[in-house]
């Protein structure tokens, strides 16, 4: 007998060892998109250093995001008049209008109306750089100086550094005379940095009423990594989701008084254990129901096989690979929603018992989840806990929708990050942080968001950090992307 169940156990590891190895050996990336007819982008005539000189000067408008009624807007409008003054050939080509008051919307018509339009976004505000921070700055963060094969300032990668390089492409097309067949839309908001509400949601509502369907939009979001985390080698990831977002206020009551003679419970250790509670509540954490899987499988030849292994047999290693991706920030977020509890309040003397005490805690919603579904899971959380209520504090935002790896508009954007990078594989990915894209799920078929801009891991901290800079390689990368997004998508 003990021969047989040994036998039988024998049989079953060869079984499943068969099966794993099988699974792993069939785990390799899917099929490419059908491969989209693309320009040759090494054949533009193009000025690198003047195009940089340009963003430089685009630097220098303060076009910090406007918080209240009596921040200033001439940089805002002073930077629309420089926009008209050095893109000519575009402005007289394409119909400008001014939306939520200091938003641009230039449409430029196809010949053919049939065709779906394609939507191009890049925002004109930025983050303010600190006081205390500008001593840790080379150079003067607004003086768009270009030194050392770099463009440098506030913007220069968020978001000037798109918006100026879609100028520069579509000027240099316009110059030629070259007329698009597909109508091609530019939207560059205002208010990007504190939400998007009076710039890109306006936009996108204007264009819903119009009865506009686009082909894709495309913005910021993703780029290519040298030292991509997985593979150890570049990989260049276009955003095809971007989490949620939503606080969740807890607040709790408690009986005020003397802290000389304390309640079992106060406002304040109820409120300490709620957000406990719900800071360490289960959240699903697996590969499916995002892009993560299917930025494995895009990645897979470049995987190591241990790791290929793990993935292609998540029912068997899923524990071991979460744990390896829980020890990075950035990977665990691909597998699931972030609960952060990023502020508390109560109390007013140390003395004193207050009668409440509030927290706040923030969600980055993964596509699996819903603000409902969490809502309800915190609130299941803490019904035994007197006196403690939790509510969304202002709209959640769930993820957007998962756009498409197989469309031909997907395969357009890879194809031509391809030949711009060509050591670097394309994978779908998820946007951790927020763009203006989540407002045009309504108007297009697909959302993207990438950039050609290939960057290490120290370039990462760029963007609303000190130093921003982008490289004149990088940006020149970026304006021949443009182009040949234009040509190839909108002009044959």
């Amino acid at each position: 007998m003990v021969r047989l169940i040994l036998a039988g156990l024998a049989v079953l590891v060869l079984a499943v060892a068969g099966f794993v190895g099988y699974r792993t050996i069939s785990f390799t990336a899917p099929p490419p998109a059908a491969e989209a007819a693309i320009p040759d982008t090494s054949d533009y005539a193009i000025d690198a250093n003047a195009a940089a000189a340009r963003l430089g000067e685009a630097i220098r408008f303060r076009t910090v995001s406007l918080v209240a009624p009596s921040d200033d807007r001439a940089p805002f409008t002073q930077f629309h008049a420089w926009l008209q003054q050095t893109y000519p050939a575009f402005h007289a080509a394409a119909r400008r209008e001014i939306v939520g008051e200091l938003s641009l919307l230039y449409t430029w018509a196809g010949s053919d109306p049939a065709q779906p339009p394609i939507v191009l976004l890049a925002h004109q505000d930025v983050v303010p750089v600190a006081a205390e921070t500008r001593e840790a700055w080379r150079l003067d963060p607004f003086g768009g100086d270009v030194q050392d094969g770099a463009v440098w300032g506030r913007g220069a990668i968020d978001d000037k550094g798109s918006l100026v390089a879609l100028l520069e492409a579509a000027e240099f097309l316009a110059a030629q005379g070259r007329q698009p067949v597909r109508t091609i839309i530019f939207a560059f908001g205002h208010d990007e940095e504190i939400g998007g509400e009076d710039g890109a949601a306006q936009m996108a509502r204007v264009l819903a009423q119009r009865g506009v369907r686009a082909w894709f939009v495309l913005d910021e979001g993703m780029a290519a990594l040298d030292d991509h985390p997985l593979t150890g080698g570049p990989a260049a990831m276009i955003g095809v989701s971007e989490r949620g977002f939503a606080t969740m206020r807890v607040h709790a009551a408690g009986q005020p008084g003397h802290s000389s003679m304390p309640h079992r419970e106060t406002a304040v250790s109820a409120v300490a254990e709620a957000v406990d509670r719900i800071h360490a509540m289960p959240i699903e954490q697996r590969l499916e129901g995002g892009p993560a899987l299917g930025m494995m499988r895009a990645l897979a030849p470049q995987l190591d096989f241990t790791t290929r292994m793990a993935v292609a047999n998540e029912w068997l290693f899923g524990p071991l690979l979460r744990a390896r991706m829980a020890d990075n920030p950035p990977a665990r977020a691909l597998l699931g929603t972030t609960i952060a509890p990023t502020m508390i309040n109560g109390g007013v003397r140390a003395n004193v018992l207050p009668a409440e005490a509030t927290a706040m805690i923030n969600f980055r919603i993964h596509p699996r989840d819903t603000p409902d579904a969490l809502l309800a899971q915190a609130r299941a959380r803490v019904a035994d806990l007197e006196g403690v209520t939790v509510e969304w504090e202002g709209p959640a935002r769930a993820a957007t929708e998962m756009s498409s790896t197989t469309s031909s508009s997907y395969a357009l954007i890879a194809s031509l990050s391809h030949q711009l990078l060509p050591d670097a594989p394309v994978a779908p990915a998820l946007v951790l942080a927020g763009t203006d894209s989540r407002h045009y799920d309504g108007v297009a078929q697909d959302v993207y968001r990438y950039q050609p801009l290939l960057f290490t891991a120290a370039d990462l901290e760029l963007a609303h950090g000190n130093n921003e800079h982008i490289s004149v390689e990088n940006f020149d990368r970026m304006i021949r992307f443009y182009i040949g997004l234009m040509q190839a998508g909108a002009m044959q």
